[in-house]
Parts: structure tokens; sequence; C-alpha cells
């Protein structure tokens, strides 16, 4: 037979060529396409949920596994850091990483900057800060979690500086690098702020989680998560997986405030 995807010869079910199934006509019947559609959502939950219970319960084996060739029962990790990406871009219950404008004027090395670009634009669009900064906060609701998949490349090289000794692959720091930031992005911005609201509503009390208790808060359960994911991976001692934990985030925050944030403020003004 001859494939009719790329007109290679066939021997079998599938083209040895391109690898496109031979079909026949018992698989034009409605029983088949209800098959491949179960088989598919079942599929689908099967390695959305031990790649999930892994990556919470496990830091580190995600990435061990996938970079040792053991990735059949994983949702691919990339795909699944989009998948939650476009979650949090559907479903933003807090601000998260989508600053008003003027919180940009405060960030570090870069406020008197930013501070200047948006005096220009005041004086050459002729609008008060008030009117520019409602056009910069619709406009960097989306972008600013769109560029979120910046953090996966920006967070390389923060592996590859604590470990570069290790000579490991791009290809695995990069995996490593999509496991933190899948933790990151699906604890913090998507799973905290129902939890929150949840504390907010038994306790009756907005204000008893401040702001900086919220911070100091996530940034622990950061610093043991990454810590733990470091001992698996790179089989520390846990004293020294710990300090490598605690500077990783450090330079993870940075990255974030410095350059994610810039980057967000220069897109989005851009785009007004």
């Amino acid at each position: 037979m001859e494939c009719k995807n790329c007109n290679a010869e066939v021997n079998g079910k599938y083209c040895n060529h391109c690898g496109q199934k031979v079909y026949t006509e018992e698989d034009k019947s409605v029983k088949k396409l209800f098959g491949e559609a179960v088989h598919f959502i079942t599929h689908f939950e099967g390695k959305f949920f031990t790649t999930l219970k892994t990556l919470f319960l496990h830091p580190g084996k995600l990435s061990k596994d996938y970079s040792n060739g053991l990735r059949q029962k994983y949702y691919k990790p990339v795909s699944f850091y989009l998948l939650v990406v476009v979650l949090y871009l559907v479903f933003p219950l807090f601000s998260g990483l989508n600053m008003e404008m003027k919180y940009y004027k405060n960030i570090r090395f870069t406020g008197p900057y930013i501070s200047g670009q948006i005096e220009k634009r005041i004086q050459q669009e002729n609008l008060t800060e008030a009117q520019l900064a409602e056009k910069f906060h619709q406009k960097s609701q989306s972008t600013s979690k769109i560029l979120l998949l910046l953090l996966i490349p920006f967070t390389v090289p923060l592996l590859w500086l604590l470990y570069f000794y290790k000579k490991r692959h791009l290809f695995d720091n990069f995996i490593l690098a999509t496991e933190i930031n899948i933790f990151y992005v699906l604890a913090f911005y998507l799973l905290f702020p129902p939890l929150y609201l949840a504390i907010i509503r038994i306790t009756n009390s907005p204000s008893y989680l401040t702001e900086g208790k919220i911070s100091f808060l996530l940034s622990v359960i950061f610093i043991v998560y990454v810590s733990v994911l470091f001992r698996k991976v790179f089989m520390e001692k846990w004293w020294i997986a710990l300090v490598k934990g605690f500077l990783f985030v450090c330079l993870h925050t940075a990255m974030l405030t410095i350059i994610y944030k810039t980057i967000v403020f220069e897109v989005t003004f851009a785009l007004l």
C-alpha cells in the first residue's frame, strides 16, 4: 500500500516514513470515533494527574525521570507549563505579577528610567497619569501573563550559575527550570489565591494575613521546595541544598523583579 500522507510504501499498520496510521473502513465507524475520544480523555487525565502528583509530592523526580528518558507516564513539562499559563490567563484571581503602573517606578535599578518613560509619554500624548495608568493596566493584564513564557529561559542561567561544575546538558537544566516554574506559577498564582480567600472568609479578618506575611510565607515554601528538588536531582547534602535553595530563590526573585517586570513594562508601553 501507499501512504496517503507522504506516498511512501507501507508495510503494516503505520507508515515507516511519516508514522501515519493506515486507516481502513472500520476506522470510519462512529463507535471507533467515540473510542478514540474516550482513550484521549483517559490518557490525558492519567498523564496529567501523574505529573501533578509527582510535581508536588516528589520535587525533582519529574525532571530527573524526563532527562533520563522515562517520559511515557508524564505530561510533557513544557506543554504542562503552557497549560498552567493558559489557566492563569483565563482565571486570574489576583493581579499576581500584573502590577499597576505606579509600582514600576519603585523597581530597584530600573525605577528612575521607568519614571522618565512615564513622564515622557504623559507629555507626548497630553494625558494625566491616571489616564495613562488605566490604559497601561488594561493592556498589561494579558501581556504580563503571556510573557511568563520567558521565565523558563531566564531561570536556566540561574541553575547553571549554582551548578556549573556539574556540567549538565542545557536540555537537563531547561527541563529542571520548567518544573520549578510550573510549581511557582501553579502553587502561588493558581492554588494559593482561592486558599487565601477561603482563610479570609473563615477568619472574617482581611488583616490576618498582611502582604509582608504572605510574601514571607511563600518565600519559605519556595525555598523548601527548591531545596528538596536540588537534593533529589543533584544528590546534595541537606545543608548545601538548603543554602543553594535560598540563593536560588533570591536570584529568581531578583530576576522577576528587575528583568521580567521591566520587560513587561517595556512591551506593554510599546503596545499602548
